[in-house]
């Protein structure tokens, strides 16, 4: 602890009840909160800070609850050596739960040493006292005294925007060394021949290295290492893969396991065949890359007594140290692991470049450091799975949907990515959702949502093509369809917001409507668009968000705001291109992703209800937008919409 007086007060924190088995440098321990005889806080987890805001939202809270100035905490992040032993930050779970018991640690806190004045005037002690918190899931009371305690000012903003903050891509050792990798032409590719003769020739040539599957150089500096690979000459065997960005829709299908049954409600086939009217539809998204600004980078160093220390960029520091100590044959406890800054993740900064740094290392005896370049990035990181998704339903003659029957193929072997967002929230009595996985090309991964965003611009277009064939507002339809309440006040809400009764679609113009869920969350968005000359322009977004109580309203909106710009990229312009294993587009010249030209008027409305706890934020807000700008599209010009992306589309029609 790096204090000035000693630790008078620890406060150990468990996981949530039902929580994953914890292990690791602090066992049994989801949070850790220190106090020293000087007044400093420590705080310590395992969760990362990439830009949401959490060190933030940590900090704030437990200054609020102890009454003592922010400059006095001190948050801890993300080092294994330090902080209890966390599983990742994913699933927009940081501030309910890591965040809530952070919270109640402070209280605890706050009560202890309240006694300990009272008893001795002093509220010191030279003993060091535990106090281990509950495990429970906090209550939506408890929650409701968190509320006020949030600020709006970032704590570390200032460092990032002015370059203090130190990133992965930043971060280097006196002495380090530099690695360049030697990869594949093309997923597959078996190397049959290398000469590196010229290549040590190149000034700052340290080490051709051939270990653990990697092929890469080691040099005095980067520059060094880039121009020694150059010289590398290598030849492969490409056994190569025929499938490409063209013909995957139909490989999807084709290739596709059994679909597993997620939820199989009432008689599908019965109630698809006595409806008044079954629609139906095919539905597909491609291929996206995480696309975040900071390449992936890491440094790797290994001490004479055979540990290892990495430095890196990643969504949970022990998942990564597992990793390691599995690929090098090591024992995990002599493995440190410490998250610098993260400049985006978005589901992808995997461990492939800290395994890469520290075989580097090892072999060369020298700390290595490897930084990606934007080719490197978008030819070897994992992409969000493409999608086939099939759809029929029926209505009645009152326009009640009867039977819903949703089939979807995800590219990839993780079935729970594909999984996720797949059900239905419409009252369809007789329901079937089945699931099934595809070979995919591409290595693929985690994504903003995993397979929800996905999935749900499969079935919100559906719902919206429904309507306007049924001649039924889309707004009335949703709703003459959905029970659940917080589906239909995120939904009556955004309503409101967009003037929606009122709206005045024209040739050109046109809204679109969308609701989703997902980390716990509802939300509702209607997009205003504008087609003309073969371009779209989104205007204006309204969205509707209820993610119960809500701590900090300001970081809330920020990230629903970005959620939507994200997802704006992936309905308008974004798809990996690629062809025999190879990915085409390798930058932002051919892979477009949204500029701050683009961003349109942006309007939330957080829908705080006390009775309910905190569920996820960060998420939550991508999964509908793809859809809500796809079925304005549609209302616009008038021309169904069943892929993304759209921008391709509209260009190849006014052509």
């Amino acid at each position: 602890m790096n204090a000035s007086g000693e630790v008078v007060l620890r406060i150990i924190g468990p996981p949530f009840s039902g929580s994953v088995q914890q292990t690791g440098a602090i066992p049994k321990s989801a949070v850790l909160l220190e106090i020293a005889s000087d007044g400093s806080v420590f705080a310590y987890s395992g969760k990362v800070e990439y830009g949401q805001g959490i060190r933030n939202s940590f900090t704030r809270m437990i200054a609020s609850t102890l009454e003592i100035e922010v400059a006095d905490v001190h948050v801890i992040l993300a080092d294994t050596a330090r902080v209890p032993y966390d599983r990742g930050t994913t699933g927009s779970a940081s501030t309910r739960t890591v965040g809530a018991q952070l919270f109640r640690a402070a209280n605890a806190a706050k009560n202890e040493l309240a006694e300990r004045k009272d008893s001795d005037g002093s509220g010191a002690d030279t003993d060091v006292v535990e106090i281990e918190i509950s495990g429970d899931e906090p209550s939506p009371e408890e929650f409701t005294r968190l509320t006020p305690h949030m600020g709006a000012v970032r704590i570390d903003g200032a460092d990032r925007v002015t370059g203090k903050a130190v990133f992965a891509y930043d971060f280097a050792l006196d002495g380090t060394a530099y690695g360049s990798l030697i990869r594949p032409p093309s997923i597959g590719a078996k190397l049959v021949r290398i000469d590196s003769a010229r290549a040590a020739q190149v000034p700052g040539f340290i080490q051709l290295v051939q270990a653990n599957g990697i092929i890469g150089v080691v040099g005095e500096t980067k520059e060094a290492a880039d121009r020694a690979v150059s010289f590398v000459r290598t030849r492969w065997d490409e056994t190569g893969d025929d499938v490409s960005d063209w013909s995957l829709p139909s490989a999807l299908k084709d290739l596709g396991s059994d679909p597993v049954s997620l939820r199989d409600d009432g008689d599908v086939s019965a109630g698809l065949s006595s409806g008044a009217r079954l629609i139906s539809g095919v539905y597909y998204a491609p291929y996206v890359a995480n696309a975040q600004m900071e390449p992936s980078a890491a440094t790797a160093e290994w001490g004479e007594d055979g540990s290892l220390t990495v430095w890196c960029a990643n969504r949970g520091p022990f998942t990564e140290r597992a990793y390691l100590a599995e690929h090098l044959g090591i024992d995990a406890e002599k493995i440190r692991v410490i998250i610098e800054e993260v400049g985006g993740s978005f589901g992808t900064k995997s461990q492939s470049v800290s395994f890469e740094a520290a075989v580097l290392a090892r072999e060369s005896g020298r700390a290595v450091k490897i930084s990606y370049n934007r080719h490197e990035e978008f030819s070897t990181s994992t992409v969000r799975p493409a999608a086939l998704m099939e759809i029929d339903a029926a209505v009645d003659q009152s326009g009640k949907l009867v039977a819903w029957d949703y089939t979807a193929f995800h590219a990839g072997d993780n079935a729970f990515r594909g999984r996720r967002g797949a059900d239905s929230p419409y009252d369809a009595p007789a329901t079937r959702i089945r699931v099934a996985d595809s070979p995919s090309p591409l290595p693929h991964g985690s994504y903003r949502s995993l397979g929800g965003a996905v999935n749900h611009f499969g079935r919100e277009v559906h719902i919206e093509t429904m309507a306007r064939e049924l001649g039924i507002d889309p707004l009335k339809f949703r709703l003459d369809n959905l029970s659940h309440p917080r589906y239909r006040r995120v939904l009556e809400e955004v309503a409101l917001m967009s003037d929606w009764e009122s709206r005045e679609s024209s040739d050109g113009v046109g809204y679109g409507l969308a609701v989703g869920f997902d980390a716990g969350s509802y939300v509702a968005q209607v997009a205003r668009v504008v087609v003309a000359n073969g371009t779209i322009v989104v205007e204006r977004v309204d969205v509707s968000f209820d993610c119960g109580q809500v701590f900090n309203p300001d970081g809330a909106i920020n990230q629903i705001e970005g959620s939507v710009v994200m997802g704006m990229g992936t309905a308008l312009w974004e798809e990996v291109e690629f062809d025999g294993g190879r990915v085409l587009n390798t930058g932002f010249g051919g892979y477009r992703v949204p500029r701050i030209t683009d961003v349109p008027e942006i309007q939330v409305k957080l829908i705080e209800d006390p009775s309910n706890t905190p569920t996820g934020v960060g998420e939550p807000g991508i999964v509908p937008i793809a859809a809500a700008i796809a079925n304005a599209v549609a209302d616009a010009t008038g021309k169904p919409v069943d892929r993304l992306p759209l921008q391709p589309q509209i260009s190849a029609f006014s052509s």
